[in-house]
């Protein structure tokens, strides 16, 4: 489908997108584009003094053939690892983790950070718009710098920011629309003197917490005491308005009726707002592409919304495009 060397937009330096652009970068000029500072999208480490949190993706499953290859070399490396915490459940009976859970080492943001190694990525660059001249891609960005011109545009962004993005000519819109993803929320705890707990993980439920981790028994992690405590995502969604200091006084409340743990012994206490953090709705296509205007997107709200489901977006589209 493409001929010559195209010059290449991915919005989005998350797996999706840093996996596009890895695929791509042989045929074609890349150019990632990330508001953030760093990489990893939702596949982010949180780093405040001694502690360490990975406030998005908790860990990472393999269960396909493309995705445990890709993974081999980059566990022989070190940068991922294999988790296995003393599991919990509040509310019923402990999960069983029947396959691997693998986590990115020093943080989960470590697997993207080497992925972007041979990437050329722009951050702190947030695109609000593109504009067709003459057949080709022009890209505006919230500082007014504008970029271009391409021949394609993929997004990698969340489904409704992805909505919002590409024009009304694209294709994939109707079945983007019907997308669907649901918020969360991650309460942070930093504790000087280590609690003892009997459990390094654990599912809650019926709560208005869903998710609690050890974050410092992950290998390779700061010393510093790190409790992450994510909510249920119904919960988020009824409360995504919500004042975030009443968020995170509330989150706080029910760690410790459900927990037991002094929260006000922690000495390090912060709130993150993940607005889609996991897919409800998929559009049940591996990606969305219009040929015709060279658009695209995809990601891991294409599937069932974990992390391997975002490399597969990326992978099949890939394949889509140069095979």
């Amino acid at each position: 489908m493409m001929t010559g060397r195209a010059r290449i937009a991915i919005i989005g330096a998350g797996i999706s997108g840093l996996r596009l652009a890895q695929l791509l970068s042989s045929k074609a000029d890349v150019t990632v584009f990330e508001k953030s500072r760093g990489t990893g999208g939702r596949m982010s480490t949180r780093r405040a003094d001694v502690f360490q949190f990975d406030h998005g993706a908790q860990y990472f499953t393999a269960r396909g053939d493309d995705f445990q290859r890709f993974l081999a070399a980059h566990i022989e490396q070190g940068t991922v690892a294999m988790w296995c915490p003393r599991l919990a459940c509040f509310g019923g009976q402990p999960p069983q983790w029947t396959a691997p859970r693998y986590v990115g080492v020093p943080g989960m943001n470590a697997l993207c950070k080497a992925m972007a190694g041979d990437v050329e990525v722009r951050h702190e660059t947030r695109v609000l718009e593109l504009e067709r001249k003459d057949g080709r891609w022009h890209i505006g960005t919230a500082d007014g710098e504008g970029f271009g011109p391409f021949d394609w545009v993929f997004s990698s962004a969340p489904a409704e920011q992805s909505a919002a993005l590409l024009p009304a000519c694209f294709s994939g819109s109707f079945a983007l629309g019907q997308a669907r993803m649901l918020g969360c929320y991650s309460l942070m705890l930093g504790f000087d003197a280590a609690p003892d707990l009997a459990w390094d993980a654990a599912a809650v439920l019926n709560s208005p917490l869903a998710w609690l981790a050890v974050n410092s028994t992950k290998p390779g992690r700061s010393a510093g005491f790190s409790v992450l405590c994510q909510s249920s995502n119904d919960w988020a969604e009824a409360h995504l308005e919500a004042d975030a200091d009443h968020v995170r006084s509330t989150l706080a409340q029910v760690v410790r009726e459900v927990t037991g743990l002094d929260v006000d012994a922690a000495q390090y206490v912060s709130l993150h707002k993940w607005r889609f953090a996991k897919v409800d709705r998929p559009t049940q296509r591996p990606f969305l592409l219009d040929a015709d205007n060279k658009l695209g997107a995809f990601g891991d709200w294409c599937g069932a919304g974990r992390v391997e489901a975002g490399f597969d977006s990326a992978t099949e589209l890939a394949r889509a495009l140069i095979i």
